[in-house]
């Protein structure tokens, strides 16, 4: 039996015994509470003076107490609503992180802190409205509520980013709260006081409520919507009631302890592990695992003696990448695979006539990005520019002109990137930025440029490589034996991506002086670039132009699988080795240069084949004009449009490519290969 129909399968008895385990769980989060509450306690008991035993009754009642209810409430309501989100999809990755509804949520929040009217709402119910919203726009461009987990996968990182993306903008245009935000997006337990808990508990009973009512119709969908329509349940109604009760759920926990991930994921399918499947098991046994699991995180982060807090999501991740990495590598999460790519099909058009056409696109748009901005540069003004005549307009041209040059060889790089990796591992989820490549590279980068602030753009390259190629080669080795399925590789490097942004934005908020210059680099742009960083980056574009187009052939081998491309004489594992070696290298300085730009590498693949280019002679070089073209877009536009604040290049590739990549989605219906 599969593990999709071993999931949905209400008949499954439990292998093991309910009430032990409950009482399990119910014994270690006991044991963690006590030891927590040890300290305070015994401060409280040796207290002597009035004085001092006021601070020692505040710092039990007031500080310890409720932080310890702030965990158990928390991670119980982020597996709850992964639980009923899995249920109600019939999908176990339907969790509130990659359905988008968190960062949806943190959207929410940052909207109801920047603009006045709506902060007698920066709340749950603007959380609740925000985090639902991001959770229909997923549910519909993957194609409802049977979608498939890879499409329901790859939709909801898509509005993921472009949520994200918004907070990026909000944050430029609201410099003043970049700090609270950033703190607050680590996630620190009981971050709303004493009042702000009582409330989001309050909006955790009314889904509380309805959960009991809930589970035996939701039991019911797992045996088909037929099914369950022929024994009475009411279809759209408890889906939609189902949807209602996991995004208060979500507004709740997120309220009180910022968007902390993996937990909605990750409890659920832990308690599968085990060999239980009926909702009524599962859902309570979920809601202990994840309040044990963020209580055990948040204990890590006590132990290490940082009073901030600030490091609960990053203890989160560190506890739940290695147990979702296992569940991954044990087989115990679904792994359909996938030949199709969001954008298939369509028309072949001339291969001249398309790449010229985007190449006098991309002069055309150098030639406007040279002049339009908050100072207008006429053509006029340009030709004396460059004669020498007129200083003002060169230096003007001297401050744009290094940045589109940037712009378009960091987009052309990333496109090129996302094609190898889409090919070598056959899967439509593997760009860079999707399996942590990039992730990996910025953390390392960052950390060292934290650590050494003199560091030259060697050694920025040095340390892009090594933490981009380190990445791979953990991603390359949890899936070798599962031949680097679509399903399993974008789990993977979503975990550690999870974990390794998490260890960047603590490593910024913890040591960095400027953390919004550091925040503004981790999404990407090219804001301070000189010709220098383009001449430093040219000859990594120019050295791998050769390679690209002698391994274009070997890719278009290597689609016809590995036993008819071994057949032909191919050396396989040679030829693959080399193709992640390249993609990691462009994806890597790339990152070097401008930061982690998201999107790029993702959507001009899938573009290039909409346009009917499949074979990588002619698809790399399309997609990698695409991808010039998007990023010189972006740069132009959030350089230009709100002068003189400044929207990252990054935070607009999203906005771009976000929508149209779901559009895609909606457009292209789910695909027999979208359910192998």
């Amino acid at each position: 039996m599969s593990e999709i129909a071993r999931w949905t399968s209400t008949r499954q008895r439990p292998s093991r015994p309910f009430y032990p385990l409950v009482l399990a769980a119910l014994v270690v989060i006991a044991a963690v509470v006590l030891l927590r509450l040890a300290d305070p306690l015994s401060t409280l008991m040796r207290a002597t003076g009035a004085k001092e035993a006021e601070s020692a009754s505040f710092l039990l009642w007031q500080l310890s107490l409720p932080r310890l209810l702030a965990a158990l409430l928390a991670g119980g309501a982020f597996a709850l609503a992964g639980t009923v989100f899995q249920a109600a999809t019939r999908n176990p990755l339907a969790s509130p992180d990659l359905l988008g509804v968190t960062a949806g949520a943190q959207a929410g929040m940052l909207v109801g802190l920047a603009v006045p009217a709506l902060r007698p709402l920066a709340g749950p119910p603007l959380l609740f409205a925000f985090g639902l919203g991001a959770a229909a726009l997923a549910l519909v461009a993957a194609g409802g509520w049977r979608a498939a987990p890879l499409r329901l996968l790859l939709a909801g990182g898509a509005c993921s980013l472009l949520f994200s993306s918004l907070v990026t903008m909000t944050l430029a245009l609201f410099e003043q709260n970049i700090a609270g935000v950033a703190l607050w997006s680590q996630g620190a337990l009981y971050q709303p006081g004493a009042q702000g808990l009582k409330t989001a508990t309050l909006w955790l009973i009314p889904p509380i409520a309805v959960l009991p009512f809930l589970l035996r119709p939701l039991e019911a969908l797992a045996l088909g919507d037929d099914a369950a329509r022929s024994i009475g349940v009411a279809v759209p109604f408890t889906r939609l009631l189902a949807a209602l009760a996991a995004a208060a759920l979500t507004a709740a926990a997120v309220a009180i302890a910022g968007p902390i991930g993996f937990i909605g994921l990750l409890a659920p399918n832990l308690v599968r592990a085990l060999g239980l499947y009926d909702l009524k098991t599962v859902a309570p046994l979920a809601a202990l695992t994840g309040a044990a699991l963020l209580l055990a995180a948040d204990g890590a982060v006590a132990g290490t003696g940082l009073s901030t807090g600030l490091s609960t999501t990053v203890a989160t991740a560190l506890v739940g990448t290695p147990l979702l990495l296992a569940l991954v590598a044990r087989g115990r999460m679904p792994a359909p695979t996938s030949r199709g790519d969001v954008a298939t099909g369509g028309r072949t058009a001339p291969f001249l006539v398309v790449a010229l056409a985007c190449a006098l696109a991309l002069i055309a748009l150098c030639a406007f990005g040279l002049a339009w901005g908050e100072a207008w540069l006429s053509p006029a003004r340009l030709v004396d520019a460059v004669s020498g005549r007129d200083p003002i307009a060169a230096l003007i041209l001297d401050i744009r002109a290094p940045r589109i040059a940037i712009a378009a060889l960091t987009g052309a790089m990333l496109a090129a990137s996302g094609v190898v990796l889409q090919s070598v591992i056959r899967n439509a989820l593997a760009g860079p930025e999707i399996i942590g490549v990039t992730q990996g590279a910025a953390l390392v980068t960052l950390t060292g440029s934290l650590l050494w602030p003199l560091l030259g753009r060697p050694g920025a390259f040095g340390l892009a490589l090594s933490g981009g190629l380190a990445t791979l080669g953990v991603i390359l080795a949890i899936n070798y034996r599962q031949r680097f399925e679509a399903l399993r590789v974008a789990l993977t490097g979503l975990a550690l991506g999870g974990l390794f942004a998490a260890l960047t934005y603590t490593l910024i908020v913890e040591t960095s002086a400027q953390p919004a210059r550091a925040l503004i680099w981790l999404v990407g742009g090219t804001y301070g670039r000189s010709w220098a960083d383009a001449l430093a980056l040219l000859p990594w574009f120019v050295a791998t132009l050769p390679a690209l187009a002698l391994l274009a052939r070997p890719l278009d081998l290597l689609a016809l699988g590995d036993d008819a491309a071994a057949g032909l004489g191919l050396p396989i594992a040679l030829i693959r080795g080399l193709a992640l070696l390249l993609a990691t290298i462009l994806a890597s300085t790339a990152v070097a240069i401008v930061g982690p730009i998201g999107f790029v590498s993702l959507l001009t693949p899938h573009l290039a084949r909409l346009l009917g280019f499949h074979r990588h002679g002619a698809r790399l070089p399309i997609a990698m004009l695409l991808g010039a073209l998007l990023t010189v877009t972006a740069d132009i536009v959030g350089r230009a449009a709100l002068a003189p604040t400044e929207i990252p290049a990054g935070a607009l590739t999203a906005l771009i490519g976000a929508p149209y990549f779901l559009w895609l989605m909606i457009r292209r219906p789910a695909t027999r290969d979208d359910h192998r």
